[in-house]
């Protein structure tokens, strides 16, 4: 008998042990560099509150609560430009940027003893691709690149332009949608990028792949249909006037081996889920991807990060990139396209689920991810241990 004191939003994920707040000891971008300067900026991450500020010509993260009173830190002030603190507005308790040490009580006066005994939380911080990126964990934080797609790793390589939108759900929901789940025939046949094409193949068969280094799962579908009739019902997709392109067009599919990205580029898979909780859609250019990251705000949260990266080609091509994006991309893929995956994510009721050949990626990630989860070196050793 079921616990009725159970949260059923634990109940498809339970046996894969991931966590409702998000995977701990990954970088995860929280905001656009350019939102963050001397004024303290609040974010919340995987169930922790954080101030970022700039001082200094540096970047700041600190827990953000002062522990003298409880007062958040991002209501206060970066009090004296130049010396990289941030000062609590209610008694001027005055904390390190680098180190979150306590390094001034404004109102005991210049010889507080306590100064230098209290010290807040301080978080690893970084700018890259024009993101602030925080690593939230119990451990030393790795590299930054080290959790970084191939393509979003190469600055020199790619330009990103990157936006995001706050869903009501949580975070392992938003990934359950990206291992080819099939949804996408179906819920974005008719979006703006997809409803003059052919409707992309469904019915596939589904397989997912180990990325090197642990590092994620490729998933593979082949063998798809674009049409069928269904006993009782009828024919999908129904007849729709502007659905007028031949598979000769823009909706043509090769083997994603014959493709630019595969001969020139190098580049292994077209799709690829990966820790802790990202999506890499490449095009078979090789010339354009997009990396979508969920963020776990908190257990009831989740920022989805669309970061669009465009191969670096001279002036003219990266002019041209950045006008297609904010003229049709921007609007097609990152307001409309993404906003039908949020509406879904926010209609979805937590439970038990019954699930079928479309779900083959959806469990094959949530495997994954609870088996290869980056851990501190301590909890690897007690699990060796217990098994």
């Amino acid at each position: 008998m079921q616990d009725d004191t159970e949260d059923p939003g634990e109940i498809p994920y339970r046996r894969f042990g991931l966590p409702k707040t998000g995977l701990r000891n990954y970088w995860n971008p929280v905001l656009r560099a350019g939102a963050v300067g001397r004024k303290p900026k609040p974010v919340r991450l995987l169930g922790e509150d954080i101030v970022l500020f700039r001082d200094a010509g540096h970047l700041h993260a600190l827990e953000d609560r002062c522990p003298h009173r409880g007062v958040r830190l991002s209501a206060g002030a970066c009090e004296y430009p130049g010396s990289g603190t941030i000062s609590c507005p209610y008694h001027g308790w005055t904390f390190d940027g680098a180190s979150g040490q306590l390094v001034a009580a404004l109102m005991d006066g210049p010889d507080s003893p306590i100064v230098r005994k209290v010290q807040v939380k301080a978080y690893p911080v970084a700018e890259h691709m024009g993101l602030v990126w925080v690593f939230v964990g119990d451990m030393e934080p790795v590299d930054l690149l080290e959790d970084m797609p191939a393509f979003l790793a190469d600055p020199e390589a790619f330009f990103a332009i990157a936006q995001y939108v706050d869903y009501k759900g949580n975070w392992r929901w938003l990934v359950d949608n990206w291992p080819h789940d099939h949804h996408g025939p179906y819920l974005h046949r008719s979006s703006p990028e997809l409803m003059f094409q052919p409707v992309l193949p469904f019915g596939m068969e589904v397989e997912a792949l180990p990325l090197p280094g642990d590092k994620g799962i490729a998933v593979l579908g082949k063998n798809g249909i674009t049409e069928a009739d269904y006993p009782g019902l009828g024919h999908f997709p129904r007849k729709e006037w502007w659905r007028f392109m031949k598979p000769t067009g823009r909706g043509k599919t090769e083997a994603y081996e014959s493709s630019k990205a595969f001969r020139v580029y190098g580049i292994k898979h077209q799709f690829e889920t990966r820790l802790p909780g990202v999506v890499v859609v490449g095009r078979q250019s090789g010339e354009y991807c997009l990396v979508q990251w969920a963020v776990p705000i908190d257990g009831d949260r989740v920022r989805c990060f669309n970061i669009n990266l465009f191969r670096r080609r001279g002036f003219w091509r990266e002019f041209y990139d950045r006008a297609h994006y904010w003229l049709w991309r921007g609007w097609a893929h990152d307001w409309i396209f993404s906003g039908q995956d949020k509406v879904m994510i926010e209609a979805l009721v937590p439970g038990p689920e019954r699930l079928s050949k479309t779900d083959i990626g959806v469990i094959a990630w949530r495997k994954f991810a609870g088996q290869h989860a980056r851990r501190p070196p301590e909890t690897n050793l007690r699990k060796l241990g217990a098994d």
